[in-house]
Order: structure tokens, then sequence, then C-alpha cells
């Protein structure tokens, strides 16, 4: 029976974020994960329009990348939204964790283009909603 160092219970974002540090400095390194492959994952009730089925597992949230798996993938690259970090942390040091990850998918083929800093759009759209 093989033996690893350790062994990370979910394929999602932090657990594949998790196994990415440890490769720096384990060798052995396993990912359970109970949903599909990505390639068989799909949502019946996304495709017929109805309400959620119950699938067990859900391929909208487990399987490799998790929920991720079916989003548009960006990022949110501030910490003013989206949690409670900045509660935690310094804003340097939430700066600077958010620049890793986003280094990280960068690596990993993401575009480098960054949407939402046209501040003339935002404010135009901001005002029509309210």
């Amino acid at each position: 029976m093989k033996k690893y160092d350790v062994i990370i219970v979910g394929g999602g974002p932090a657990g594949i974020f998790a196994a990415l540090e440890l490769t720096k400095a384990t060798r052995e390194i396993l990912i359970l994960e109970k949903g599909k492959k990505l390639a068989k994952r799909h949502c019946p009730s996304k495709e017929q329009g109805t309400a959620c089925l119950g699938c067990q597992p859900c391929s909208v949230v487990s399987g490799w990348g998790g929920a991720g798996a079916f989003s548009d993938g960006k990022l949110t690259l501030s910490g003013e939204v989206g949690g409670f970090l900045d509660e935690y942390l310094t804003k340097e040091e939430l700066s600077k964790l958010i620049r890793y990850v986003d280094d990280v998918y960068l690596r990993f083929g993401a575009p480098a283009q960054v949407y939402g800093e046209d501040e003339e759009t935002i404010t135009r759209i901001e005002k029509k909603a309210v």
C-alpha cells in the first residue's frame, strides 16, 4: 500500500491550494474528492431548468475545483468585499495573499486582464441600479 505524507480531503480551491503549498515541502500528497471527474460533472436541474434534484454527490459543488469549476473564473482582488478576512489580517497581509493567489492563477493559465477598473462605467451602472 502506498504511503502519503499528507492526505487532503476535498479537491475544492482550499484543498488544491493546500496541496500546492505542501508540494513545496512534502513529497507524497493525496487529494481525496467525493465528486465526479470534471468531464463527467453536470447538473440535471440546470440543464432542465427545474428545481434542485438533490443529486449525491452534487456536481455543482463536488468534484475537482469545487463550485469554482463552474464559475466564470473571476477573482475578487480586493479585501473590501466578499468576506471578513480584513478582520483577521492587516490590509498589507491581505493584499499580499490576494496577489499571491492571483499570481498562482496566472501561472496556471488564467488571463491577465483585470475587470472592474472602469470607474466611469461602474458609476453609470450604479446610478441605473438605484
